[in-house]
């Protein structure tokens, strides 16, 4: 299993999480439905304030899934981290026979900001 279950941010500002997800494309659109039960859980933690989960235009051999999730803060993503339910969500979600999940997950704050 190849993923990080807890985040340690260290941080009290807002965080981004930003978390790649490679599948074989022909279990792409499987991957999106499990995915959402972990989503789910995480948006109703306190601190949340939005995820979006990207799909590339292009197909290919494997889709690489690109998850950005926004905080309020990362002490609050880190206890969010923590939430039981949420680990055997994501269990479920890399132990699925169905599924073959690679991942690359990390937290970032902004420090560049352009608006229009």
């Amino acid at each position: 299993m190849s993923h990080s279950l807890e985040s340690r941010t260290g941080v009290d500002g807002p965080v981004t999480v930003v978390k790649n997800y490679t599948v074989p494309s022909a279990e792409a659109d499987y991957f999106v439905e499990v995915y959402q039960e972990n989503a789910r859980i995480m948006s109703a933690q306190p601190g949340f304030v939005r995820s979006r989960l990207h799909r590339p235009l292009a197909g290919g051999p494997e889709t690489r899934f690109v998850h950005i999730a926004e905080w309020r803060s990362g002490s609050e993503l880190d206890k969010a981290t923590a939430n039981a339910e949420w680990h055997a969500s994501l269990q479920r979600m890399f132990d699925d026979p169905g599924l073959h999940i690679t991942s690359e997950p990390g937290a970032y704050r902004v420090v560049v900001e352009l608006l229009p």
